[in-house]
């Protein structure tokens, strides 16, 4: 079966700002049917209007918050009543936060949001995905993940015994995200392709939520040596709509190409150790 984005039903989390809607808009433009997701209902709707307005197609927007298991599962609840055969997710919603917190589910927020949610949400439309006959799995990971310099610590998932920072937890969070790309493809049949992509350093409001002055004022003093939303979504668009993808030499991706990750992010132990673990914290095993 020939891969066309064309006509593809296709979902982009956090697409109502940023990378990921200039990855609804591109992709909408090429002909797919996106929905986006947003935290938000007036973002939400003020990013489907403008897709609509500069494709001329309809997106649908719809309500979710990655941090909160109960928010993914409802949603995840609400897409599955469509029927909708899903021909690409792209997880691309994620954040960076300043201190640890934790989520309403008590896991720490950055894991949460960044890995536990988009790999719940995957699992629960795992379905969806493979009713498609063909499909692909895009985790929006970052070059970040070489913050994780001792690999996933299964011991302190919840960084309760660890001195937080803030780029060691983000790092592990973007790691997790390239693993669970790797579990997806050793787990699923030949019709679902996973791949991970560092879009580059993009100047959008990401880390707006996290609380951190040192993302906000990075974000604001080099916005001009930044790429753009577009230009940080170009890989995406290319894996979501190029025919054949060559995972020869990997699926972590960056400018179009196959990039160097390190040793524990093709780590097969600690990817199937991640996914074990992780189907435990989210209540699907």
């Amino acid at each position: 079966m020939t891969w066309n984005i064309d006509r593809q039903s296709v979902l982009v989390t956090g697409g109502s700002s940023g990378i990921g809607q200039a990855t609804a808009e591109a992709l909408a433009g090429m002909g797919a049917n996106v929905t986006i997701t947003s935290r938000d209902a007036a973002r939400g709707e003020k990013a489907r209007s403008a897709i609509s307005r500069a494709t001329g197609r309809s997106v649908r927007v719809e309500l979710m918050d990655l941090s909160d298991l109960g928010s993914v599962r409802d949603f995840a609840d609400r897409f599955r009543d469509r029927n909708e055969h899903l021909g690409l997710l792209v997880n691309n919603a994620g954040g960076v936060f300043g201190s640890r917190r934790e989520t309403v589910d008590g896991h720490e927020t950055t894991f949460a949001t960044n890995h536990l949610g988009p790999f719940l949400l995957t699992s629960l439309l795992s379905e969806s995905l493979e009713a498609a006959g063909r499909s692909r799995v895009i985790n929006v990971s970052s070059v970040a993940h070489r913050y994780a310099k001792e690999g996933i610590v299964f011991g302190d998932l919840a960084w309760k015994n660890r001195r937080y920072k803030m780029m060691e937890v983000y790092g592990h969070s973007k790691l997790a995200n390239i693993l669970h790309a790797q579990g997806l493809n050793d787990r699923t049949g030949p019709n679902v392709e996973a791949f991970a992509v560092h879009p580059g350093v993009v100047g959008s409001s990401f880390g707006g939520r996290g609380g951190s002055k040192v993302v906000r004022a990075a974000t604001k003093f080099g916005k001009r040596w930044m790429r753009t939303p577009a230009e940080g979504a170009d890989t995406i668009v290319w894996l979501a709509s190029e025919p054949e993808v060559d995972t020869s030499d990997g699926i972590y991706f960056s400018d179009r190409e196959p990039t160097k990750s390190t040793r524990h992010a093709r780590d097969v132990s600690q990817a199937d150790r991640l996914w074990d673990v992780t189907e435990k914290l989210v209540s699907l095993a």
